[in-house]
């Protein structure tokens, strides 16, 4: 089981720029609508200051750390949802994803053109939104004409999903999205039909390397971002993107020097687990160190079935020690003869940064 972000935003608003940046590739990005048709799929690997840590005690000869994947979705423009730009195409993208990255932009360039001639990250994003909402109310309707049928023609165990999309159909139509809503409807019916606005959210803005400090546009967002209930990063992409390939020092020093601490990537990535509700944990098999990612509240036999199927089927128990306990008393051994290790079984929830080593037949 893996997570899976979409990028997202009008065309020429950074999308492929920040693709790159985050999978290290290297797609086209040119200042033109629809450079992107066809999605880029890349994969991400989490940056985890913790894999080194615990690397130090267990000496292992391989670390693998977790991976998002990410898709670099073609620009959207005013009437997606009808088939305009490539509109129907590109929606049908998103619904494939778990989280959406709204890209906006907050840059100035006359060498890139703006889809609508000013840039205003506010109203670009009013316009995706709309598009996924009447994109959205388009598949609800539709899906309550087939089943009003098939309910009158005795389908009755179709009531309770008919009712969840009838409780769709009633925010969509106030032109609000799912998530904002707030309403409590069955999410089995909600993922089955690849609601847009459901999906968790975060906002990029992709800002030039001058305007970190004073910027009115991305201090409107930010308001914007937090009455709305979405996390909002800056991102200066084209600036991150030159400085990917200096070594970690360099780096470091060439972003510091335009008053950037921490590389958006980190808080990019930091957000999507956020809004995701995602947690890490990590194993220690063999000779390598690995870290898994897991949805909040996942169990030790979900978490069994991220490692193998042989393990889930075969799940005895499993020893479980925090990841401070674990370093702080040399491993695994250590922490249980401080009587700091748990032996837990299949049902027990999984905790953000546990070390477990599973036993199994």
């Amino acid at each position: 089981m893996g997570f899976t972000t979409g990028i997202v935003g009008l065309p020429n608003a950074g999308k492929s720029t920040l693709f790159n940046l985050l999978t290290r590739a290297h797609v086209p990005a040119e200042s033109y609508p629809f450079c992107t048709i066809e999605p880029n799929v890349g994969v991400v690997s989490i940056p985890d200051d913790n894999l080194a840590r615990i690397a130090q005690v267990v000496k292992p000869e391989k670390i693998t750390p977790t991976t998002l994947k990410c898709i670099d979705i073609a620009g959207l423009v005013k009437d997606a949802h009808k088939g305009e730009g490539l509109g129907n195409q590109f929606l049908g993208h998103i619904r494939a994803v778990d989280a959406v990255i709204h890209v906006v932009r907050c840059f100035k360039d006359p060498k890139v053109t703006h889809v609508y001639n000013a840039v205003n990250p506010i109203d670009d994003l009013d316009i995706i939104l709309t598009e996924l909402v009447m994109a959205d109310l388009e598949i609800v309707e539709r899906r309550i004409d087939t089943m009003e049928k098939a309910f009158r023609g005795g389908r009755k165990e179709l009531q309770s999903e008919l009712e969840c999309m009838h409780s769709l159909k009633a925010v969509l139509s106030q032109g609000r999205s799912i998530r904002e809503s707030g309403i409590e409807v069955d999410q089995n019916y909600v993922k089955a039909h690849g609601i847009l606005t459901a999906k968790p959210a975060v906002i990029v803005t992709n800002i030039s390397e001058g305007d970190l400090a004073g910027n009115e546009q991305l201090e409107t967002l930010r308001a914007w971002g937090i009455a709305h209930g979405m996390p909002v990063i800056p991102v200066c992409a084209k600036f991150e993107l030159e400085a990917l390939d200096l070594d970690e020092t360099d780096r470091r020093e060439f972003l510091e020097s335009v008053g950037i601490g921490e590389s958006a990537i980190t808080l990019l990535l930091r957000a999507c687990y956020g809004v995701l509700d995602l947690i890490t944990f990590y194993t220690t098999v063999g000779k390598e160190l690995r870290a898994w990612t897991l949805k909040k509240g996942g169990t030790l036999h979900e978490a069994a079935g991220l490692i193998h199927t042989d393990i889930q089927s075969g799940f005895i128990k499993a020893e479980i020690a925090n990841l401070n306990d674990f370093i702080s008393h040399g491993g695994l051994n250590g922490a249980r003869e401080a009587g700091l290790v748990l032996i837990e079984g299949r049902q027990f929830c999984v905790r953000d940064q546990d070390i477990i080593h599973i036993h199994f037949r």
